[in-house]
């Protein structure tokens, strides 16, 4: 029988195991850890896509803190739209605006931003979550820019 310090050694030396792996199973998605454990990245390459953390980078924070900006912004610009004498475009957010006035759309708008952000922090190491967040974020801002463009427009009139 041989032991960890006996068993063969393949792969680079970043990559190098004792022994077969001791985890009884994945790491999951939220643990008591989060936000303050030790997970922060990957520790091996091949393991770096799909991996749930406990830490986020900076930067991953600053995606979603600028989403949640422009959110927050779209928000307060529709509600200055509605003001004037404006309509909502989305039809389910003027559902929303219909069923319970602007607090019950203004609660819709934000849970329906900040719920599946957290979703997409939560598997931001996954494959394509990160390009999805830019896309967001580049949507938010299209959708400020039509809000530019409309106030523009009502100026003007």
């Amino acid at each position: 029988m041989t032991t960890a310090s006996e068993a063969p050694v393949t792969g680079t030396v970043a990559e190098r195991r004792r022994g077969p792996d001791r985890r009884r199973r994945p790491t999951p998605i939220l643990s008591r850890y989060w936000l303050v454990g030790r997970r922060r990245g990957a520790r091996r390459a091949d393991e770096a896509v799909g991996q749930y953390v406990d830490r986020y980078r900076a930067g991953e924070w600053l995606l979603i803190g600028l989403i949640l900006g422009l959110s927050g912004s779209d928000l307060l610009l529709t509600w200055l739209h509605l003001v004037e004498g404006g309509g909502e475009a989305n039809p389910v957010m003027d559902w929303f605006l219909r069923a319970g006035g602007v607090p019950a759309f203004a609660a819709a708008k934000l849970s329906l931003t900040l719920l599946p952000l957290l979703f997409l922090l939560l598997h931001v190491r996954f494959r394509l979550v990160r390009p999805a967040l830019v896309a967001l974020l580049v949507t938010y801002g299209l959708v400020l820019a039509w809000h530019g463009v409309v106030a523009v427009d009502r100026l003007q009139v």
